[in-house]
């Protein structure tokens, strides 16, 4: 009930929103399982279910349908699955059955959106798992069993992208989506300060790493891992009409949303049939973009017979307080019809005058960081970037899902802001830069 008038008080619509919401912390056997419950309304529910009474999503989600049915409208988010130990986005229900049409269909009633990046690194993918994604190993140190003191985990089950994929493959099976996720991001932090900012980090685990010489010497450790492991907390983004409760709830209910690993970029991505190729260049480009497709989060219309191919309208803009952007990706899962899933990332517009290379490559947009200073010059990559892309290996046959993924050029990681304050070297452990990133919510074919 603290919690419910605490959200209530500080709530200013239009201003500032918050939402009623707690966390279900399930952990069957030390796979993570936690989802994040929001609520709609201002009152809340008259007790939270948690993981004392249930580590079966199952049973969560018959708490969820539960209280919808007496007028509390909710959603559960999955987070940290890249600590799940192949169990969050597993191809099995809690009793080891095959998914059948009724789970995958409550699975995308009850979770419409899924957790891409927090403090203990993101979900998105592996290099195991996406070997020609250059981008694959981002923030990736923490693919363990959790609490278990660093023994590496299973994998083929725990990430994102892969998710979406096999998502479309249950809908060419079954007829229904279990992984239907929009895209949010988050901090998963345990003190009640945002720590998205790589310039301005101040630790995620109040006095276990408030301070940089904590950080830095590896005296700071939560479940056993070095506090230095842990990155920057992410953001989430919504398109909405207005700044109220409802709106944003709406908004992540309905998956127009979008990630970022910290910075605030802006990310629109359209769906449809017929855009023409200079759509991002009309001064009415958005209100365009919704009348002949659909936004982020959206399912495809019918294709219509003089179609060949969909087409996709995509726009960035940079955090003014963060680097310039890299280029914009779509990256494209489908199952072909011997029942394998597949994935590929284009590149469909960057910054700069390059050109890819022999073998498809897009050449690395280049890097200003001074290591030693923790400083950088945005004098590489653009300050904004949009384009129209048409899938050139569009099969009308297969189910397809794409998502957007927009890269920033290089910037010093928290660690190396805090190495150069102390006068020290980063630590080897991790990346002395980073290519921050935004992710937004698929469209589905």
């Amino acid at each position: 009930q603290k919690q419910i008038d605490a959200a209530n008080k500080h709530y200013e619509p239009g201003k500032f929103t918050t939402l009623i919401a707690y966390e279900w912390s399930s952990q069957p056997n030390s796979k993570n399982l936690h989802h994040n419950v929001f609520f709609r309304d201002d009152t809340g529910p008259e007790r939270p279910f948690s993981s004392f009474d249930s580590v079966r999503r199952e049973d969560l989600w018959t708490y969820q349908e539960y209280q919808r049915s007496l007028g509390y409208e909710n959603f559960s988010i999955p987070h940290n699955s890249n600590v799940s130990n192949s169990a969050m986005f597993a191809l099995h229900t809690s009793d080891g059955t095959p998914i059948d049409k009724r789970w995958a269909e409550r699975s995308a009633r009850n979770s419409p959106a899924v957790e891409i990046i927090q403090i203990k690194g993101q979900s998105e993918t592996h290099p195991a798992l996406s070997p020609n994604d250059e981008f694959a190993s981002f923030e990736d140190k923490f693919v363990h069993l959790l609490g278990s003191g660093g023994v590496q985990s299973l994998i083929d089950t725990s990430f994102v992208r892969q998710a979406l994929t096999n998502g479309v493959g249950f809908q060419e099976m079954i007829g229904a989506n279990p992984f239907k996720y929009g895209i949010v991001a988050g901090s998963d932090s345990h003190v009640s300060s945002s720590v998205n900012e790589e310039f301005n980090y101040t630790g995620g685990h109040g006095n276990i790493d408030h301070s940089p010489e904590i950080r830095l010497s590896g005296a700071g450790s939560v479940a056993g891992e070095p506090a230095g492991l842990f990155g920057s907390a992410g953001v989430t983004g919504v398109w909405a009409p207005e700044n109220t409760r409802e709106e944003i709830f709406d908004g992540i209910a309905r998956k127009e949303t979008f990630g970022t690993s910290g910075p605030m970029i802006r990310v629109r991505f359209f769906g449809g049939w017929d855009y023409s190729d200079k759509l991002v260049d009309d001064k009415k480009f958005v209100e365009k973009a919704y009348k002949g497709g659909v936004p982020m989060g959206g399912d495809l219309p019918p294709m219509p017979k003089r179609a060949k191919a969909p087409t996709f309208a995509v726009w960035a803009l940079k955090d003014p307080d963060s680097g310039n952007l890299d280029r914009v990706q779509i990256i494209k899962g489908w199952y072909d019809q011997r029942g394998y899933g597949f994935q590929k990332i284009y590149d469909v517009v960057w910054s700069d005058d390059r050109e890819p290379g022999e073998n498809g490559k897009l050449p690395p947009v280049g890097n200003t960081v001074d290591i030693n200073t923790a400083t950088y010059s945005n004098s590489i990559g653009d300050n904004e970037l949009s384009a129209v892309w048409t899938d050139p290996d569009f099969d009308p046959s297969q189910h397809a899902v794409y998502s957007a993924r927009v890269i920033e050029s290089p910037t010093p990681r928290w660690s190396t802001y805090d190495a150069a304050l102390l006068g020290v070297e980063p630590p080897a452990e991790v990346p002395a830069t980073i290519q921050e990133r935004a992710w937004a919510s698929p469209i589905w074919y």
